[in-house]
């Protein structure tokens, strides 16, 4: 993905810049850009008297671009910094389809929780307009997001899979940014039990070899490795995710939205909402109907 962006949508608060060091992370491990971006609002844009539109709004650019140049060199990152004006009857979600689009980013990243609209991204509407943005991975934090503790490389990544060809989705989003030898991906698949042992057997030697034809999906010269994760029927299907990240010191985990299974609904927007409100680490998602 070397020189394709990660934008990193911002809209002003602190709480919506939480995602952007683990955001530069991913970057720097993908060899690309980092831009940090916010959308100036009209309730931004403040007019002296007398003062031209035009002005207000350049004004209102410059002040904002010099913040976020000022959070940048904070933090000691290198990236840029960069403000897009709404357009009448303009949508946040559409602006940022479309700076996505315009600058072909690779990765869009962003908070769940800002004070703005963007707080409800993975509902309705909004959701589904980001997420459409033709090719892009998005990576999202939640309320628990808590600086990251991996740093350096490799960058890990824990990918999970229900074993639906639609929970596929994230593994062909996430291939093009994966650089050999400064990634590792782990395939993990959570394994209900079932009541007889050698049913249990079968389906468990099954989700083993589903992952293992997965692999095929990433670069061959990407380090992958597999992992199935037994709980017990109905058990946290959630927690034994974020236990494998954590037991990893995975940077993210990455996951398909509205990827269903006859079994489980396992990686609905549902199950995503509720990994992005518990999880310490930000998930990388892509639609089912990804590029």
């Amino acid at each position: 993905m070397s020189g394709r962006p990660v934008i990193v949508s911002t809209d002003g608060s602190v709480t919506s810049r939480r995602v952007l060091p683990h955001a530069a992370l991913l970057a720097a491990a993908a060899g690309s850009p980092l831009l940090l971006l916010q959308v100036l609002l009209p309730q931004d844009i403040e007019r002296e008297p007398g003062e031209a539109p035009e002005v207000a709004l350049e004004r209102a650019r410059a002040r904002i671009e010099a913040e976020l140049r000022h959070v940048l060199e904070r933090d000691g990152l290198e990236g840029e910094a960069c403000v897009e004006v709404l357009g009448r009857d303009e949508k946040v979600a559409a602006r940022l389809r479309r700076a996505v689009e315009e600058r072909r980013a690779g990765v869009l990243a962003l908070a769940s929780q800002g004070h703005s609209m963007l707080r409800h991204v993975l509902h309705g509407s909004v959701a589904l307009d980001v997420l459409s943005a033709p090719g892009v991975l998005l990576m999202m934090s939640g309320p628990r997001i808590e600086l990251p503790s991996a740093h350096g490389l490799p960058y890990r990544v824990l990918a999970t899979s229900d074993g639906s060809p639609a929970s596929e989705t994230v593994l062909k989003a996430l291939a093009p940014v994966l650089a050999p030898g400064r990634f590792h991906v782990t395939l993990m698949r959570v394994h209900e039990r079932e009541p007889l042992p050698q049913e249990d057997a079968r389906r468990l030697a099954e989700c083993e070899q589903g992952l293992r034809r997965l692999r095929d999906l990433l670069p061959a010269d990407v380090d992958v490795d597999v992992f199935v994760r037994e709980i017990p029927r109905g058990g946290g299907i959630d927690t034994a995710i974020i236990e494998k990240a954590m037991e990893l010191d995975a940077h993210a985990i990455a996951m398909s939205t509205h990827a269903v299974t006859a079994r489980r609904h396992v990686l609905m927007g549902s199950v995503a909402t509720t990994m992005l409100g518990r999880s310490p680490l930000p998930l990388l998602l892509a639609r089912m109907d990804f590029g």
